[in-house]
């Protein structure tokens, strides 16, 4: 009996060590799902800026177009209409090559970012940056705190006009 009671106080033991896991881990996952979220939120189809708000950090800082941006100031660049081109009718982005670095409580990470912009049917820009971003927990959430994005090309299309019947 003394060893059946010593089996089930080792398993025990044993299996609370395994499910242990720290409730607070940041998981790659998680990373890059608020990642895909942040440009799902930056699409024309879906922008607002207080979705955006949900997912960085109050002093979210982006360094984009040799500025460095607060959030107030990245809405505007993101909203601006240029005078030369069609509005934005769609907008893409491909993340790829991520490295990632963790810890408890946060997460960086870069990666090559390719995003398309269509302006109405006469211009197609399609650009690569090399991108990185620190993500850290905030409450039960991870939120952006700071992107960095260097520019490595830029495309300019300018698409055959359309006929018209």
């Amino acid at each position: 009996m003394k060893y059946l009671a010593a089996i089930l106080i080792n398993l025990l033991f044993f299996a609370n060590v395994v499910q242990s896991k720290n409730p607070h881990e940041i998981l790659e996952d998680t990373v890059y799902d608020v990642l895909k979220n942040f440009y799902t939120v930056l699409d024309v189809k879906n922008y607002d800026k207080e979705k955006l708000r949900k997912i960085v950090t109050d002093d979210f800082l982006v360094f984009e177009a040799a500025r460095s941006m607060d959030i107030d100031a990245f809405h505007l660049f993101l909203t601006q209409k240029d005078p030369n081109a069609e509005p934005l009718i769609h907008t893409s982005w491909q993340l790829s090559d991520h490295r990632l670095y963790l810890d408890d409580h946060s997460a960086h990470v870069s990666y090559m970012n390719r995003g398309t912009f269509q302006h109405g049917t006469t211009l197609r820009v399609t650009i690569d940056w090399m991108e990185s971003a620190l993500l850290v927990r905030k409450d039960e959430d991870l939120r952006i705190k700071f992107i960095n994005a260097n520019l490595i090309s830029k495309d300019i299309q300018n698409l055959p006009a359309q006929k018209t019947d």
